[in-house]
């Protein structure tokens, strides 16, 4: 004979929307912290002749500072960072991406570990 079991939940406190509100706060602020610091990493590591390259790499927001994206807005900077015409390539944006980011994911479990 098989016996029949069950289970109940009473639901005594419901913080999900107040988690829900605090979570995207947290996760803005690490996304602009990693981006900002690409941004620092990629202008102190890019090849300066004329340092206009350099001031062409900014960092921009959206989706309420949920995405963030950096890099130079100077159409040779691509040139520069993958090589072009047999030139090698100097790369400045790779490396700085790749010395933040394993940082990120981190920051990010820390903050949203934090919230309660």
């Amino acid at each position: 004979m098989i016996g029949k079991t069950g289970v109940t939940i009473r639901i005594v406190s419901n913080r999900l929307p107040q988690i829900a509100d605090a979570i995207k706060p947290a996760v803005a602020n690490e996304v602009k912290k990693a981006t900002l610091d690409i941004e620092a990493k990629a202008k102190a590591k890019v090849p300066v002749l004329t340092g206009t390259l350099r001031r062409s790499i900014h960092s921009v927001f959206s989706n309420g500072d949920m995405t963030g994206t950096v890099g130079p807005s100077v159409v040779y900077g691509k040139f520069i960072e993958f090589g072009a015409r047999g030139r090698a390539a100097r790369p400045y944006m790779r490396p700085a991406a790749e010395a933040v980011l394993p940082g990120f994911a981190s920051a990010v479990k820390r903050a949203l570990s934090g919230l309660k």
